[in-house]
């Protein structure tokens, strides 16, 4: 591989720092200011992220259509737009002072995220390099992969001399000044070589199957991506409940949520030196499986004591979680092209996004009525129709790759 191949252009390095802000900003926050919310204005936590979650489900609504103005517009004036409507709904969530302002700037600032996050910077970069986006795409994922290592501690600092509403203004302008500028920056598509003509149209490559052959990867697809967001949604949001009930100190807990972060960055670096090496879908098999050995290793913390089941189950769950953000960027793109990739991508986070919101509520109910062990062998079911999915993509990837894909018949 060339040394030009491995370099990291500098528009790439620019949207990793815009994804970071994304996540930084719009995603990782709640965590902190959540509890801040709910003890300034009177309310209950439970109340608070129930309002986050229906935040992520009406966002999910939305997603489709984000995802066709790419295709028509392109995804820089999505994220410019984007940049602008998260600036605008963190200095909305500053003024909230009722019920009734936070359940409406909850889902304002969950459609900024879905301009302003992966899916809007993957189809920039694979408007960009076309099927040749793999290794740019690591390179964001790796960046914004330390979002929480550098917002988290921001935020917690911040709070230690203004409060959540002034966190939310410094937050907005974090948009406003970085993220802004950069995404008025990013190109519609292919940069032009001094030896191409000026008007040589935006090339549109096609995927390894045939429009009409689609809908099976389609719909494994959208098993894969919407079964591994929901076991992450489940696993973060009820992890440190999970531990009590195995009788485990919130301390470990602490530590191997700690292992998660810097595990899925390492996955993410190891997938960028490989590079075109590893079929695509054989990244989405090998997450799901990571994933579906660390629930296997915390169902074992049922009956194993000590903190070393706990640890392993942590950096195996972070190298699948660092490899799930890879697969869903660049499968949909090789198996159906660049083509209306906005449109698909926008169609998979759809179901996606279903999956991720429901998955706290399903997760705390099965806890609550059923026990930890139930609702981590609930977990593992989902897992292994994850990994059963994700074989069938390789399956299908191997046989379109070898050139066995069928033609469909006219009609």
């Amino acid at each position: 591989m060339s040394d030009s191949s491995r370099r990291v252009e500098p528009m790439t390095l620019l949207i990793g720092v815009s994804m970071t802000i994304g996540y930084g900003t719009l995603y990782y926050p709640f965590a902190i200011l959540g509890p801040e919310i709910a003890r300034d204005m009177g309310w209950s936590n439970s109340f608070v992220f129930g309002l986050f979650s229906a935040a992520l489900l009406s966002s999910a609504i939305t997603a489709s259509f984000i995802g066709r103005a790419m295709d028509r517009f392109g995804a820089r004036p999505v994220m410019v737009l984007g940049s602008i409507l998260a600036g605008a709904t963190l200095v909305n969530l500053s003024l909230v002072q009722s019920v009734v302002g936070m359940a409406i700037a909850m889902p304002l600032i969950e459609v900024a995220a879905r301009m302003t996050q992966y899916e809007t910077g993957f189809a920039a970069l694979v408007a960009i390099h076309g099927r040749q986006a793999r290794r740019p795409i690591a390179h964001v994922t790796l960046m914004a992969g330390f979002a929480s290592t550098v917002f988290w501690p921001l935020i917690h600092w911040l709070l230690g001399f203004m409060d959540w509403r002034g966190v939310c203004l410094v937050l907005s302008a974090v948009n406003l000044l970085v993220a802004l500028p950069i995404h008025l920056m990013v190109p519609r598509g292919p940069r032009r070589t001094t030896d191409q003509p000026v008007a040589q149209p935006t090339p549109r490559e096609p995927g390894l199957l045939l429009p009409g052959n689609r809908r099976t990867s389609f719909v494994l697809m959208s098993i894969a991506f919407a079964g591994g967001s929901f076991l992450m949604s489940a696993v973060h949001t009820s992890f440190f409940v999970i531990l009590d009930q195995l009788g485990r100190e919130a301390a470990l807990a602490a530590l191997a949520g700690a292992i998660i972060g810097p595990m899925q960055v390492m996955a993410r670096l190891i997938e960028m030196l490989t590079g075109e090496r590893v079929a695509s879908s054989v990244v989405g098999v090998f997450s799901s499986t990571m994933m579906l050995l660390g629930l296997g290793l915390l169902i074992s913390a049922l009956w194993i004591d000590g903190p070393i089941i706990v640890i392993v189950f942590a950096a195996s769950f972070g190298v699948g979680q660092g490899l799930s953000f890879i697969a869903r960027a660049i499968l949909p793109a090789r198996l159906f092209g660049t083509d209306g990739y906005g449109a698909i991508t926008g169609k998979l986070a759809t179901v996606r996004l279903f999956a991720m919101a429901g998955a706290p509520v399903c997760t705390a109910l099965a806890i609550a009525h059923t026990g930890v062990a139930a609702t981590l062998g609930l977990l593992s079911l989902v897992a292994v129709m994850t990994v059963v999915a994700s074989w069938g993509l390789l399956r299908i990837e191997s046989k379109a790759a070898a050139g066995h894909s069928v033609v469909p018949t006219a009609a």
